[in-house]
């Protein structure tokens, strides 16, 4: 038994490696760019992809949580004082007690367990899904993502 796990994490690890020397390779041309331009090309590219995209539980009923957009809009998840990013409200995944937030909640994007959380919708299309939980496909972590949209 533990040779088969020892021989799984040996070809996990061929396989990382062969994947970090495919993105050097990718990542060449770029190499003369410091780390913090480099940092700001990858915000650019979330802001890009993630700007806009409506925030929507996958509750049966398709219910509206927000968009993801910087933390003065209205309607964005990073908002603190908004319907959709206070700690306070109830349409909120920042509400650690309300129906869609919190690390116990069937669709909050914050239930590690989760196989039901929050929808990332960006021109019409599921883009994505806001979830701390890794083994969800598509999954987008809303902490690794706020950094990008507030200031």
């Amino acid at each position: 038994m533990l040779q088969k796990i020892r021989q799984m994490k040996e070809a996990a690890k061929k396989k990382r490696e062969a994947a970090i020397q495919s993105l050097k390779a990718k990542m060449a041309p770029l190499k003369d760019y410091s780390i913090e331009e480099l940092q700001l090309a990858l915000t650019v590219k979330v802001i890009t992809t993630y700007s806009g995209a409506k925030v929507v539980a996958d509750d049966g009923k398709k219910t509206y949580l927000g968009q993801i957009n910087d933390e003065f809009s209205a309607d964005s998840i990073f908002n603190d004082y908004g319907t959709y990013g206070s700690k306070y409200s109830s349409e909120s995944i920042q509400n650690d007690y309300g129906s869609f937030g919190g690390e116990y909640s069937t669709h909050s994007p914050f239930n590690k367990y989760t196989s039901t959380p929050p929808l990332i919708v960006k021109n019409g299309r599921v883009i994505g899904r806001l979830t701390v939980n890794k083994y969800v496909a598509g999954a987008v972590d809303p902490n690794w993502l706020r950094p990008h949209f507030t200031y």
